[in-house]
């Protein structure tokens, strides 16, 4: 079977000049000038004539910050080879959108105006559907990032090629005269191109320098309480000989940049593959040699103070670092596997994990309810779900909220899910028989305001728990039921009595995460006889097929999915008079949910589905959420 065939890399023909490091390169300034990308926008009633008049007056001033924001200095070498285009100048105006105020003119739109102008498409680059090889494989890092050029794809023997001024004809003489295929042209922006070029040239040299450097072994290092990872500018800029400390800043940073949750190293028979959560879907990334695998592996375990000679046991460890003006906390996990230790790395991003409460995705109605609740001198209050649900995100943004110099909170998590300076949090430790109980009873000598136990797992905690809110704490705790009235029957089935159970529960939160709609791309429609039919609304038939909702056609920004981000829906259960009486009967979780049904709880299904109505989430969404909720 014939190989592909790959184009060479070139560096094409100049017509004036060359880099320091000594790569030819055309005349750098820009086909197209300020005053005719204004003239376009104005053109295209995007921007007013007075705002362009400004624009052009400011034009110094934009430049300059400009370079500030891209470089970070204005009389660095970096900033000297610069070249700043209308785009960003135009971009960092931040000029309202005329027709949507949420949005401003950017250089995607420009990009977008200028593709229209040119009889070009315009693209918006998905970062992980760029095919890495024919990037560094095609033009060196020195011309790509100078002409802020890229190829994008192969088909057949043709090459797409986005770049960002498509009306200059010199750039576009010479890729045509240096590459052999022929060539399709998309318009992109320059920011875009330019963090593809970054991360392709520099995460792969660095994976490459370390290939050939390593001898089988690894190294080792002293434990880090806190990392500071270098930007993508720095390690370009750089001179830095340890290619594998270069390469996992690589790694880390554009997990930050592409939202992930969780960050996967797998070792396979061959080499190993990097893997991104986002959004609860699993993305590749990356594939490495195996030898640079176990160095990055060894790198990760370092920073995480964990033993790099212990390859077979399980370990954990935890990572503190900087993200713009904010400490990031990442939990490692080591796992041995047929092919090597396998490492799988969480990210706890401050900004998520405490939220404002407005911002957790409550109705007006449940975050009144649960104020009520969590503003009660004692008792306690339990949220319940399935691992990756938000709990902990809930919980955090609760105590947060409650937080303050007249206020003892202290926590005992397993692990601490993120160190934050206004609690006192305990760390559960097994091996030297600190467990939730134990470090609960220290607790409560402690004097404590409010107490958060990360998990009631056993009989022992469970009684704990309940005894701290006889005794005047309020108390907040987790269980892993399906539903609200679930966690009722738990907390019995552990051995709690159910008149002390019934005099201290406060409410219960059972939650589930669902995806939101991307706004980028949301449409409008309407739910068909059949959807109407799967959700089981009591619709009169002459009305079914007017039901309006919304969903993503799919776009870049939502990796073409038709959803970004997640908020949570939530089940309430409030324990009032009537539930505390079935609690004492000891009724099941039916019964107690029926009740509660009565009383203005809304079920996991319902909030879904009022989600959907509301136009937050999607048919499809609502179903695979609910599936195991009923």
């Amino acid at each position: 079977m014939p190989t592909e065939r790959r184009p060479q890399r070139h560096d094409p023909a100049p017509e004036s000049g060359s880099d320091p490091a000594g790569v030819q390169r055309i005349d750098p300034r820009p086909a197209l000038t300020l005053e005719e990308v204004l003239e376009l926008l104005v053109h295209e009633e995007l921007l007013p004539p007075d705002q362009a008049a400004d624009i052009t007056a400011r034009r110094a001033t934009l430049r300059s910050q400009v370079l500030k924001e891209k470089v970070g200095s204005l009389r660095s070498q970096a900033a000297a080879r610069y070249s700043v285009t209308p785009a960003e100048i135009v971009a960092i105006a931040r000029v309202p959108h005329p027709k949507n105020p949420q949005r401003r003119i950017d250089e995607d739109l420009v990009a977008e105006n200028l593709a229209r102008r040119a009889g070009l498409d315009y693209l918006k680059i998905d970062p992980l559907r760029v095919d890495n090889d024919l990037v560094s494989k095609t033009f060196s890092r020195p011309f790509a990032r100078h002409h802020a050029v890229i190829p994008i794809e192969r088909r057949g023997d043709t090459l797409k090629i986005a770049l960002t001024d498509p009306l200059d004809s010199a750039l576009r003489e010479s890729l045509e005269n240096s590459l052999s295929n022929p060539l399709e042209y998309v318009v992109s922006a320059k920011t875009d191109i330019l963090a593809i070029i970054d991360r392709v040239y520099g995460f792969r040299s660095k994976v490459s320098k370390a290939q050939q450097e390593l001898g089988g072994g690894s190294r080792g290092g002293a434990l880090v309480q806190l990392v500071e990872l270098r930007s993508n500018d720095e390690l370009a800029s750089g001179n830095d000989d340890e290619h594998v400390v270069a390469a996992v800043d690589y790694l880390l940073n554009y997990a930050f940049e592409q939202r992930a949750s969780d960050i996967h190293l797998e070792p396979r028979a061959e080499d190993a593959v990097f893997r991104f959560r986002i959004d609860g879907i699993l993305h590749e990334i990356e594939t490495v040699p195996k030898s640079v695998h176990g160095a990055i592996t060894s790198r990760v375990k370092v920073m995480a103070g964990m033993n790099i000679a212990e390859r077979r046991r399980s370990q954990d460890g935890r990572i503190k670092t900087h993200r713009a003006d904010r400490e990031v906390e990442l939990r490692v996990s080591s796992m041995s596997t047929a092919f090597g230790e396998k490492i799988v790395i969480r990210v706890f991003d401050p900004s998520v994990l405490l939220a404002d409460m407005q911002d957790l995705g409550f109705s007006a109605a449940e975050r009144e309810r649960y104020e009520k609740w969590i503003t009660c001198p004692n008792g306690l209050i339990l949220v319940t779900g399935p691992t990756g649900s938000g709990k902990t995100t809930t919980l955090y943004s609760t105590l947060r909220y409650l937080s303050g110099p007249e206020i003892n909170i202290t926590s005992v998590e397993d692990p601490i899910e993120m160190v934050d300076p206004r609690f006192c949090q305990v760390q559960v430790q097994p091996q030297i028989d600190i467990g939730f109980a134990q470090a609960l009873r220290t607790i409560l000598r402690q004097d404590p305001d409010i107490i958060m136990v990360g998990e009631i797992r056993d009989s022992d905690t469970a009684q704990m728990a309940v005894q701290a809110a006889l005794t005047g704490h309020l108390v907040f705790s987790t269980v892993h039921t399906r539903n609200a009235s679930g966690a009722v029957t738990r907390l019995t089935e552990l051995g709690v009595e159910r008149f002390l159970l019934s005099g201290v529960l406060r409410g219960v939160v059972a939650q589930r995460l669902v995806r939101r709609i991307c706004e980028r791309c949301a449409v409008e429609g309407r739910l068909n006889a059949d959807q109407v039919a799967a959700l089981g609304l009591k619709v009169p038939t002459e009305r079914r097929d007017q039901l309006k909702v919304r969903w993503g056609e799919g776009c870049v920004e939502c990796r073409h999915t038709g959803l970004y981000g997640r908020v949570g829906v939530f089940e309430m259960l409030d324990v009032g008079r009537r539930i505390r009486t079935l609690i004492n009967e000891g009724k099941d979780a039916n019964e107690i949910a029926r009740a509660g049904r009565i009383e203005g709880m809304e079920s996991l299904r319902d909030s879904a589905v009022r989600s959907l109505a509301e136009g937050v989430t999607t048919f499809e969404e609502v179903v695979r959420l609910t599936a195991d909720t009923e």
